[in-house]
């Protein structure tokens, strides 16, 4: 830490101290940064950045690591002591804004040092049970964990498919897991963006009318409603009588494509109305949807072709009517399109990657993806390259069972992913039969 000089006074009545540096800032002087220590870190170190006019209220100071903004703890005139925030990027420029004046630290920039690890947070490994078990989160039971997705407080939501048939509810500040709602086939699960609620379909054609539950996160997810199908002007089901898979939600409507593509609808979350936006779009078997908040767009795994597809699913192209998204509306970002028997990594279409599953997106525009064939998770950034987050290296196929580095991670035909707005990313290990959390600090 800096040592920071205090001018002790004392006048002739009293032994109290005063500091020359508590006064406030000049608003007809520039802002001074001249150092930072210490200079490498993680989250939470703490540092000190020193230079001159910073004033003493630190509710008009805001200090930058890049674009994260820093918990300041104290300020005084020639010092700020604070945090340094959650992963700001490797080397950090430091900035400051005192009552809108800005300065710049010049030819110093922050080391940020990264600590990663993968644990396993519900589930026994490689444990099926039927029917399954709720409990402490550890000791608690799944069927097939196939799909999953997080609201903004951490809690998880899982899909306990086929025999499961059930909706089941992790909470990590309670390390416990629940049952939240009995189905008969639930499959994609997701939230929309207020997190107010969650979304699950119900999967098997057999099913229909009914489309997907929506559960209330006011009633911590145990009151449920049924979103249903409808027809259109020649009473022709909507949605028809499709397998349901790929599932997303932006802040007005729910979007649900059918297995193969043959259906793809919108439906409003208030008013309910179903709407048909595109047919035939050929998918190959299965896909996943996740809508990336940062660029409004969709994305769309392909399992068949191990290709991400993105489009934006409000955008109407000049004379088209409903349904108005075809194949050509959507735009080929990831993956070769080739079966291969080892995977690579690489920038967009040059990255070869396998059997994609269920994807999710972050705060920052980052998307990730399950691979099912080679047994690992690729993060596809908001510049499309896409590297592999966790699980083997680039290579011939390895799966197992273990915790620990990113790297050095193994998980089992993992088949869905979500994120959080903090950063913490949970995997539905599915062969392994557990829910896995990526924490990167």
């Amino acid at each position: 830490m800096i040592l920071l000089p205090l001018l002790i006074g004392c006048n002739g009545n009293s032994d109290e101290q005063s500091n020359q540096y508590d006064k406030p800032h000049d608003p007809n002087r520039t802002v001074v940064i001249e150092d930072i220590g210490p200079k490498k870190g993680g989250l939470g170190t703490k540092v000190v950045v020193s230079g001159d006019n910073f004033g003493n209220d630190k509710e008009k100071v805001r200090l930058f690591f890049n674009d994260k903004e820093a918990l300041i703890i104290k300020v005084q005139d020639n010092a700020i002591y604070a945090l340094v925030p959650k992963q700001p990027g490797e080397y950090s420029t430091i900035k400051v804004i005192v009552d809108g004046k800005e300065s710049v630290l010049q030819n110093t920039k922050f080391q940020y040092y990264i600590k990663a690890v993968v644990t396993t947070i519900a589930g026994r490994w490689n444990v099926s049970a039927n029917p399954p078990v709720d409990g402490p989160a550890l000791d608690a039971t799944f069927y097939r964990p196939a799909k999953i997705s997080v609201d903004d407080i951490g809690n998880v939501l899982v899909a306990d498919d086929q025999t499961g048939a059930r909706m089941r509810l992790i909470s990590t500040s309670e390390n416990r897991m629940t049952t939240v709602l009995n189905m008969k086939v639930p499959w994609s699960t997701t939230f929309n963006e207020q997190f107010t609620h969650n979304f699950v379909m119900e999967r098997n054609r057999t099913e229909r009318p009914i489309l997907f539950y929506s559960m209330s996160k006011a009633s911590n997810y145990i009151e449920s409603d049924i979103y249903y199908d409808q027809q259109d002007e020649q009473g022709n089901w909507i949605f028809g009588s499709y397998t349901a898979c790929a599932l997303g939600a932006d802040d007005t409507y729910v979007y649900m494509m059918s297995e193969s593509g043959e259906r793809f609808v919108r439906v409003h979350q208030e008013t309910r109305k179903v709407e048909l936006i595109g047919q035939n779009i050929p998918t190959g078997q299965y896909s996943h949807m996740t809508f990336n908040a940062v660029d409004r767009k969709m994305y769309l795994s392909l399992e068949a072709s191990g290709r991400i597809m993105r489009f934006d699913p409000q955008y109407i192209p000049p004379g088209r009517t409903t349904p108005w998204i075809t194949w050509d509306d959507m735009e080929w970002i990831i993956g070769t399109g080739l079966v291969s028997s080892t995977s690579k990594e690489g920038h967009g279409r040059e990255a070869q990657l396998g059997t994609l599953c269920g994807l999710g997106s972050d705060h920052e525009g980052n998307v990730y993806i399950c691979d099912q064939k080679f047994h690992c998770v690729w993060k596809v950034d908001p510049l499309l390259n896409c590297t592999i987050f966790a699980g083997p290296p680039a290579g011939p196929a390895v799966s197992g069972y273990r915790d620990g580095k990113p790297e050095e991670a193994l998980f089992n035909r993992p088949y869905d992913i979500t994120a959080t707005y903090d950063g913490l990313i949970y995997v539905a290990d599915t062969f392994n039969r557990v829910v896995r959390c990526i924490s990167i600090q």
